[in-house]
């Protein structure tokens, strides 16, 4: 066995707020570190007594009038709103007061480099952290799901006091980058790193041996204040779908093209971690769970076998070119595994819309899988998207129309606006055609957030305007529905 670096510890910051369980990219980053015989210390917000932030709990009055405020499009309220949405996104980024703390205390005690896994909306605090690290002369690695996109990556270059960004899945390569950093060599030596001078290794290509990943880590994460004991896996990186052009799941650095662990590698990650963590709770963070169906099939017919009395989560698609693997029977067969809550995007109701939005779903199979879920006892959730580009009020009517009759069927939908982003098919498509999407007017890149900004046109119309009222009436009175006994465990966790 080789020996231990002698070296101090090397501070892993995990900027994930986002979520009520272990990061699952932090806990391969460790695991691999660790193997490498490198000593790492992780600091996370909840250990820092940073309050989580969870998604789709159940909502009262307050969350519906703000809903409200933040979809309004009403004209006397348009230059009001865009101050309101700078506000608040000043606000959602500033950097806590105890997590500043807990990171120069660490800082203090001279690690050997300071390791950042951030999202884009974090920068306020690397710039922080990188400032406390630069002061100590500790050498700085900055990496994240969206520095593998040249336009985001060129906007934080400019930290003082980062020495390199990292783009890319480096599951495997990170030791090497880190002993690399620490010898002060030249770190463009390896693919998917950026440096200030603009010099780089060029763009690490997807990674493909997904069955050799090491067990994620999660050892060091604050399990005694997660409201439940939730362990988070992955089947699989990318979409076997990846063609709708809205989404920047498959361009970032984890998401480019699908590739499949295997069923085997998954069923023994599963055992282990559920005796490591005394758990039997898992959520499946694929973008799309059913992406290859041997596993989807495995997990059914296995998951009981490998986890006694498990219980699992996760997000599906549901195509409509040949078998989805989410038939009646399966669904049935799925929950007598466990399956407990499922979620799937339905974006809209509009069939015509799905299709402009490239989204490879027909609405009579939606609404198949919704019904045949529900009746299996699957606890369904939802994301839609309001504000795409060429939505009509008649798109709005025909969803407001499936919701209302689905509305028995459904737990919890997740609304959100329409987000242009980066290196997306429709940024590829507005580049060679804007004049194809002038609804969106005052468009703007923000690279540094990886978002366009815009306002779009026909939300100020009254009917428009009545029409999304309508709709968010309908999403508010499913959310503040009670989930069902079985799902309490996962509430708030898709």
């Amino acid at each position: 066995m080789k020996p231990k670096h002698t070296q101090s510890p090397l501070l892993l910051i995990d900027l994930n707020n986002f979520a009520a369980y272990p990061t699952l990219a932090v806990g391969y980053l460790i695991s691999s570190l660790r193997q490498a015989h490198y000593t790492v210390k992780l600091l996370s917000p909840l250990a820092s007594g940073v309050p989580a932030f969870t998604r789709d709990h159940q909502e009262n009055w307050q969350d519906q009038w703000l809903k409200r405020l933040y979809f309004s499009s009403h004209p006397m309220l348009t230059k009001g709103y865009e101050q309101l949405q700078k506000a608040y996104r000043y606000w959602q980024s500033r950097p806590h007061p105890l997590m500043l703390k807990a990171i120069h205390l660490a800082i203090a005690q001279r690690p050997a480099a300071v390791l950042i896994s951030a999202y884009l909306s974090q920068y306020p605090l690397c710039v922080e952290i990188a400032k406390a690290a630069k002061a100590a002369g500790i050498p700085v690695l900055l990496g994240g799901p969206f520095f593998n996109l040249n336009q985001v990556t060129q906007q934080w270059l400019s930290i003082e006091g980062i020495d390199a960004i990292v783009g890319g899945e480096v599951d495997f390569t990170l030791p090497d980058m880190v002993k690399t950093l620490l010898n002060k060599g030249d770190l463009s030596q390896h693919k998917g790193v950026f440096l200030p001078n603009g010099k780089t290794g060029g763009v690490a290509p997807p990674l493909k041996a997904l069955a050799r990943l090491p067990v994620p880590d999660f050892s060091d994460f604050p399990w005694d204040k997660y409201p439940h004991n939730i362990i988070p896996t992955m089947t699989g990186r990318g979409c076997s779908w990846g063609a709708c052009t809205f989404c920047g799941d498959v361009v970032s650095a984890n998401g480019r093209t699908f590739r499949s662990r295997g069923i085997e590698s998954v069923l023994n990650e599963l055992m282990l971690q559920s005796q490591r963590h005394n758990s039997n709770d898992f959520i499946f963070l694929d973008i799309k769970l059913n992406s290859d169906l041997q596993v989807w099939n495995g997990l059914i017919d296995y998951f009981q076998t490998y986890v006694p009395d498990g219980r699992w989560i996760g997000t599906v698609h549901v195509n409509h070119k040949g078998d989805n693997g989410l038939s009646r029977e399966r669904l049935q067969a799925a929950k007598q595994a466990g399956l407990t809550r499922i979620s799937f995007g339905l974006e809209s109701a509009s069939q015509s819309l799905l299709d402009t939005m490239k989204k490879g779903t027909h609405i009579d199979d939606c609404s198949a899988f919704l019904l045949d879920a529900h009746d299996a006892g699957i606890s369904v959730r939802t994301s839609m998207m309001q504000g795409f580009p060429s939505e009509t009020v008649e798109d709005l009517r025909l969803t407001n129309a499936f919701l209302r009759a689905h509305f028995h069927a459904l737990d919890r939908v997740r609304l959100s606006l329409f987000k242009p982003l980066p290196n997306t098919p429709f940024d590829r498509m507005y580049q060679r055609n804007p004049e194809r999407y002038n609804s969106l007017t005052h468009f703007k890149w923000d690279y540094q957030q990886a978002r366009g900004l815009y306002r779009y046109q026909p939300s100020r119309e009254k009917a428009y305007r009545k029409a999304k009222r309508e709709l968010l009436d309908i999403v508010y009175h499913i959310n503040k529905k009670p989930l069902q006994d079985d799902a309490q465990q996962f509430n708030g966790m898709m």
